[in-house]
């Protein structure tokens, strides 16, 4: 009878030790995802606001807030570190000039002037985010869009729960 109680510990210790290690329980899953169209700068910033992790990073604690405000679909481009103090203390370390992300398309950019060279926005088809920061300024074309899964640069981020204290 005792060796079955230690059996029955060692099972429970060893689920509950699978559950606290498995990262994929912060991801956000749906039961229908769907591609957004990335010609709508309206459903754009809608879907892409909320907290997103590189795929090929899932185990790591760091996760990207993207805090769209939905009336000028800018936000700041932000890495903030996934773990249980924040959770607990509901507050996140100070950042200093984070880079602002505002997203762009043909019908609300007609050129942009990156110092002595003019860069053309013509060829705009589809929703792009436009980035500036201490270093500078770039644009970048957002490759896809879905419920949980995002790609930019030729990086995927599925979405993640993130932080309730900051929806």
């Amino acid at each position: 009878m005792k060796i079955m109680r230690n059996i029955l510990g060692i099972i429970i210790l060893t689920l509950l030790m699978i559950n606290c290690s498995n990262h994929k329980k912060d991801l956000v899953f749906v039961k229908n995802d769907y591609e957004i169209d990335l010609t709508n700068i309206d459903s754009v910033c809608k879907n892409l606001k909320g907290f997103w992790i590189p795929e090929k990073l899932i185990n790591g604690e760091m996760i990207l807030w993207l805090d769209m405000n939905e009336n000028n679909c800018s936000c700041n481009w932000e890495i903030i570190p996934f773990n249980d103090k924040i959770r607990n203390e509901k507050m996140l370390p100070m950042k200093s000039c984070p880079t602002v992300a505002t997203l762009i398309d043909k019908n609300n950019v007609s050129h942009i002037d990156f110092g002595s060279t003019e860069y053309d926005l013509v060829q705009i088809d589809s929703v792009h985010f436009e980035y500036v920061g201490l270093g500078g300024s770039s644009i970048s074309k957002i490759e896809y869009l879905s419920k949980t899964k995002f790609k930019i640069n030729g990086i995927t981020y599925l979405r993640h729960k993130g932080y309730e204290f900051l929806e």
